[in-house]
């Protein structure tokens, strides 16, 4: 369960959701009340990023170079909470996948879809090639697509 690259040989995919980059800051923050964000207008704000480690930085990275904007982090974490709580203390911003909006529920954040480009990756189940599954994978599945759908915002899905 995850996301998967789609050159890897040998796995069958099950699509759960479609998870798209989202900005998040806090209530006070100049894109608090904006409908949408564009990654242009990050270029001069506090980034916080994830590590180089995750496969979300990477997809932060081709949305900065991608939209021509320097990535010049403020922070770098290992952990989205981590993210998501030095933004609430109005350190910077940050871009993370739809998924955070479930962490930042209770916080004073808010989150924004990131426009120009809409950057989004496919959570999936997958298993072997060739190999049957369970009717007990199969009720699995149903029930973590149900729970990942309600963790996006609709327009992802």
């Amino acid at each position: 369960l995850g996301t998967f690259s789609p050159a890897e040989d040998g796995i069958e995919r099950v699509a759960l959701v479609r998870d798209s980059l989202m900005l998040f800051c806090d209530d006070r923050s100049i894109f608090a009340n904006a409908d949408t964000a564009r990654w242009r207008d990050l270029a001069d704000q506090p980034l916080i990023t994830l590590t180089r480690d995750s496969g979300i930085r990477l997809l932060v990275e081709i949305g900065f170079e991608t939209s021509e904007i320097p990535l010049k982090p403020a922070f770098e974490v290992s952990q989205v909470t981590t993210a998501l709580a030095l933004v609430e203390a109005g350190l910077g911003v940050a871009v993370l996948p739809a998924y955070a909006l479930a962490a930042a529920r209770h916080r004073k954040v808010v989150g924004k879809p990131l426009i120009d480009p809409n950057i989004a990756r496919e959570v999936a189940m997958i298993h072997a090639t060739g190999r049957s599954v369970s009717p007990a994978t199969q009720a699995f599945v149903a029930v973590v697509r149900r729970y990942a759908q309600r963790l996006i915002p609709r327009e992802n899905n």
